[in-house]
């Protein structure tokens, strides 16, 4: 070979391994280590042995370090360092205010995340399911945050305050009730009537035809069938207006005074604390009761009540779809987060990018199930069937067990998304269909046949107006006002005197509102 091909081959040579490195940089988006600082409360010594974190860590390549703070200085810690510039890079963001965030946004601690985030469509599916966030937008329509969703109920933005009832106890009173049964509300009083006259149960005087989670608290909450914004501001008409005023309210409060004086309601609700109406209700006293009721606490209460009440089924127990006088199921939106991921101002891009990927990736289908079952192949596999099939007990993921990781690295899914993920995973050993199909699923899929839906209104959250936080105390206090007027001799008394002592600085926070939001 002459030394003028051996040049023209040698050159040839060299540009090909020149123009290989900008390639083989494209096909590996995550060819440089990165190193970084996620600001978060979850977290322990040895999280980065937790399967899920060393496979995340792994497959993007690279590490973080954790700075933790406990839940009771979170708010202050947070302040601080926000308000000093020296946030780390990663939030894992918890107890995040919608007004504090504007603020925090208007005076640059966060890093606006990419307009476009079809690289990531997990996470940009969420972005366009959840009504969140179009709401925590800036005037340009960017965000500074990326709420962390709960996924108690993936069917529809549907609220899961529902009626439970005991499906046993129709049957013996000769009702031959579905496992979702549609009534009106007028059937339904009349239903809760037969089961005082006959006490399928036996109980006597301890029996309890309906009740709600919280006893009399939940009662405004209840008022709410009648009338969606009882206790909150609706716009009407271009402009804000307190929604207690209306004769829905007080038909509501009548409804509710006739449950009680009948007998209907445990005589002593008024008076309850937290979760007394759901202890009757696990311990078999109640017929029915009306609460807080996503897929995994009706697991939990159908399992609850196999324990406490002898012969009791999963199959006996039942949800009620009511209708009201309009004919339509009067449902409210879900409370859709409650934290965030944030990036601090001084991100740098490719740790942002890095972050949603691996976000985006922890969202996929493979990484709910690690989440859920622990390492495909060692602790859990599909048996013949199709069915998952657990290598491993509830003391193996104890506290003391071998397999504590399985339990501990749901935190880390946490950094992106509330849990719940996997309860809806098809063939969670954990959950059955009858509960998650039969029960919840097919609630929400009725519901939404008729609704009239109330959706959230976040510029309630938002709102810097001094007129009407000063009002939301004297709003908050509608649930004693109801408890009042239902165990009194005048409950329309008692509701129209709170009305009019309160409707001048009702309407001033109203004013306020429209000012802000409406103009």
């Amino acid at each position: 070979m002459s030394k003028r091909i051996l040049s023209i081959v040698l050159a040839a040579v060299l540009l090909l391994g020149i123009a290989s490195v900008p390639a083989m940089a494209e096909s590996d988006p995550y060819a440089e280590h990165l190193s970084f600082t996620v600001f978060t409360i979850d977290g322990a010594d040895d999280m980065f042995d937790w399967p899920l974190v060393k496979q995340a860590m792994e497959k993007f390549n690279f590490d973080f370090k954790i700075q933790l703070v406990a839940w009771d200085s979170w708010d202050q810690v947070t302040r601080t360092l926000a308000y000093t510039d020296t946030l780390p890079e990663v939030l894992a963001w918890y107890n995040m205010n919608y007004s504090e965030y504007r603020e925090w946004v208007e005076e640059g601690v966060f890093k606006a995340l990419p307009d476009d985030l079809s690289a990531y469509p997990n996470l940009e599916k969420l972005r366009d399911t959840y009504t969140v966030f179009q709401q925590i937008q800036d005037k340009d329509g960017h965000i500074y945050c990326f709420p962390k969703i709960k996924n108690s109920n993936p069917v529809n933005l549907y609220s899961t305050y529902m009626f439970a009832y005991r499906r046993d106890w129709a049957k013996a009173i000769g009702y031959d009730f579905d496992p979702v049964q549609k009534l009106t509300y007028a059937e339904f009083v009349d239903y809760l009537r037969a089961v005082k006259e006959k006490d399928p149960g036996q109980m006597g005087n301890k029996l309890v035809p309906l009740d709600f989670d919280n006893g009399g608290n939940h009662w405004a909450l209840f008022a709410q069938q009648w009338n969606l914004y009882v206790a909150s501001f609706k716009v009407e008409d271009g402009k804000y207006v307190w929604g207690a005023p209306d004769e829905t309210s007080l038909q509501g409060i009548r409804a509710i005074k006739q449950l009680y004086d009948e007998g209907l309601l445990a005589m002593d609700s008024y008076n309850d604390s937290n979760n007394a109406g759901r202890e009757r209700f696990l311990a078999g006293r109640s017929a029915v009761l009306y609460g807080n009721l996503g897929a995994s606490i009706l697991q939990t209460t159908a399992k609850t009540l196999q324990s406490n009440v002898e012969g009791f089924q999963e199959e006996d127990l039942g949800l009620m779809c009511v209708t009201m006088e309009d004919g339509t199921y009067h449902v409210s939106q879900i409370d859709e987060w409650w934290g965030a991921f944030a990036f601090a101002a001084n991100c740098r891009d490719e740790v942002m990018e890095r972050w949603l990927a691996v976000g985006n990736w922890l969202l996929e289908p493979e990484q709910v199930e690690t989440y859920a079952y622990g390492v495909k192949g060692s602790d859990w596999d599909y048996d013949e069937n199709g069915n998952v099939v657990l290598n491993y007990t509830d003391a193996d993921i104890a506290a003391t067990g071998d397999k504590y990781y399985i339990a501990q690295e749901r935190s880390f899914q946490k950094y992106f998304i509330l849990e719940g993920l996997e309860v809806f995973l098809k063939g969670n050993p954990a959950y059955s269909s009858y509960i998650i199909d039969d029960l919840f699923r097919t609630n929400m899929e009725t519901w939404a046949t008729n609704a009239s839906f109330k959706p959230n209104d976040y510029n309630l959250g938002m709102s810097k107006s001094e007129d009407y936080h000063a009002f939301t105390s004297i709003n908050g206090d509608i649930k004693n006002i109801i408890i009042k007027a239902v165990i009194s001799d005048d409950c329309d008394k008692i509701w129209n005197d709170f009305i009019a002592e309160n409707k001048a600085a009702a309407d001033k926070a109203a004013a306020a509102l429209t000012e802000e939001f409406l103009k």
